[in-house]
């Protein structure tokens, strides 16, 4: 099923090239310069959120030929308006989160300060950030005016656009919870860390484009069993995340391992293994979870050894399972899809689980 999965989503990732290498070109130099660089981002990733607008319009089953012209002429833009929002928040996140690799290559900040520093700048790191946190705002603007030519004549077209606004929304509050915690030394309890998973992953990563595809078909019952979905399979992704930040293989991710032990991240395994550690553990394991000095690859080791001998990692692997069944119960409830459709959507949620990068 994971092969049907990534040949749809290859099968749309052109689609949404096309529409990204056709925006409008912006004004002097720097605009030219700064869109070809955020193309060139986009098209290094697996572009999962904009082929799920794709996926969610296909949900909704056999419409009028007039309605799906109109819905399939609109779907490139919209799609590719998430992955112009994904972007952006990326940008932004590396720059708080300080990750110098991000897709196998420099992060677009670490980027900017390599190229400041080529040119002799005094202080490149500063202009870095400061220019990613531009290109990563020209990616929201970018993302909007996409959306709005896109969407002009159809009927939900107000609807999709409140939606990505309340969701972006959701998304900045999370994460500034996220990094809040990070800088303090507050210990949230799960409830609030799972609500920050559905705020900062779960409902731009997926309940958006989702839904965002069944409301282009204007389906909005559809949109909402889509967004339930998309729930699921956000946490899903989060835990699977958090697993592959402490444990991951740098060549497989892209990124560093143990960014989250470094920015002292309030992550469901910490919570879990400093609920569960006895006081034998509890210094070196706070000392780890500090940020306050790099983590080793023995640090990681211990940390693995330790979740698993308390029986955190079994802990999370059952809530894992748990959502997965929910996201599989939700698909058989979808009758307007094809079984090709759920097909894909099946592999998709057998991915977002086993993923190793």
């Amino acid at each position: 099923m994971i092969a049907d999965t990534f040949s749809f989503l290859e099968s749309r990732k052109g689609l949404i090239l096309e529409t990204l290498h056709g925006l409008p070109d912006l004004s002097g130099s720097r605009g030219e310069e700064s869109l070809e660089r955020i193309v060139e981002f986009c098209s290094r990733g697996k572009m999962i959120r904009g082929c799920l607008v794709f996926l969610g319009a296909q949900a909704a089953g056999i419409l009028p030929t007039n309605q799906w012209h109109a819905v399939e002429k609109a779907l490139p833009g919209v799609a590719a308006a998430m992955e112009l929002f994904q972007a952006g928040l990326l940008a932004h996140d590396d720059i708080m989160d300080r990750d110098l690799t991000r897709r196998g290559a420099p992060t677009i900040h670490a980027r900017y300060a390599s190229e400041a520093r080529e040119a002799g700048c005094a202080d490149a790191a500063h202009l870095g950030e400061a220019l990613g946190i531009c290109l990563g705002d020209l990616c929201y603007f970018e993302a909007y005016a996409l959306l709005e030519r896109s969407l002009a004549g159809l009927p939900r077209s107000g609807e999709m656009i409140g939606l990505c606004s309340s969701v972006l929304s959701d998304v900045a509050v999370a994460q500034m919870s996220d990094v809040a915690w990070g800088a303090g030394t507050s210990d949230p309890s799960e409830d609030e860390i799972l609500a920050m998973y559905r705020g900062k992953t779960a409902r731009y990563s997926f309940s958006l484009p989702l839904a965002a595809g069944a409301l282009a078909a204007d389906d909005p019952e559809l949109a909402s069993a889509l967004s339930a979905l998309g729930d699921g399979l956000g946490m899903l992704f989060q835990i699977r995340d958090d697993e592959l930040g402490l444990f991951g293989s740098p060549a497989e991710t892209g990124k560093a391992v143990g960014s989250d032990l470094r920015e002292g991240k309030k992550t469901l395994f910490r919570s879990r293994l400093l609920g569960s550690a006895p006081d034998t553990e509890q210094d070196r394991l706070q000392a780890l979870f500090s940020g306050e000095s790099e983590p080793s690859l023995e640090d990681l080791s211990y940390i693995r050894a330790l979740s698993e001998r308390l029986g955190i990692a079994e802990g999370i692997a059952a809530l894992s399972r748990e959502a997965e069944d929910k996201s599989r119960a939700i698909l058989r409830g979808l009758h307007s899809a094809s079984s090709e459709t759920i097909a894909v959507l099946e592999g998709l949620v057998e991915y977002v689980t086993r993923r190793d990068k």
